[in-house]
This record gives structure tokens, sequence and C-alpha cells, in this order.
């Protein structure tokens, strides 16, 4: 990689450049098609398996809205999970759904695994 140094206003005064070289897509060259098929066939797929995922409950969105579910869908639930939740943090009680709990925990390290590197 080296360092370019960039033109133009509210620009950044330099970037990384890659040493890879790019294929331009008007390239004339018997391999042309071929990374034209490749790619195509590669967008749709990674899109089936998307969605396919998503339905399946993977992903970022479907974990966050796992733990939605699990506050439940009114104020005074949520806070009174909220509230059996951090009682069981001070040591003063346990948790009275260890079940949710041990889901609701699974599912918060889930999604800050998606959002972290």
């Amino acid at each position: 990689m080296e360092l370019i140094p960039l033109a133009g206003e509210g620009a950044l005064p330099v970037a990384l450049r890659s040493g890879r070289q790019v294929a331009k897509p008007d390239t004339i060259g018997p391999g042309r098609l071929l990374h034209q098929a490749y790619s195509i066939t590669g967008r749709a797929f990674e899109k089936a398996l998307g969605r396919a995922a998503h339905k399946a409950g993977w992903g970022p969105a479907a974990t966050s809205g796992r733990i939605e579910k699990a506050f439940g869908d009114d104020v005074r639930t949520r806070q009174s999970r909220l509230d059996n939740i951090y009682d069981s943090f001070r040591g003063s009680t346990t948790v009275q759904n260890e079940g949710l709990f041990c889901a609701l925990k699974k599912d918060c390290k889930k999604l800050l695994d998606y959002a972290l590197p």
C-alpha cells in the first residue's frame, strides 16, 4: 500500500491505495465475460443467503428483535424486567425467569459481536 495525495475541497490530504490492480468492466479479453458472470451470480447468491439468514433469525436485526421481545411490549413490563435484572446483579434477589435471562444475555453478547470487529 502507498499513500497518494487527493485533490479537491473537503477531501482528506492523503488516502491509502492498494497495490492490487482491479480489472475494469470494459476490458477486452477472454476472462471478461466469465468475470461478469461470476460477479452477477455472486451478488445474487449473497442476496439470497442474506434473506434466508434473516428469515432463520440470524443477523443483527433478528437478534435485536429478540432482545426487544424479551423485554415485553408495555412500559411497566419492561421496567419490572429491568428492575429484576438490576436486583439480581446487586445480589439482593434472583432472576425470576432464569431461561429468559440466559437467552437475553446470549443475544446481547451476539449483538455486541456483530457490532464490534
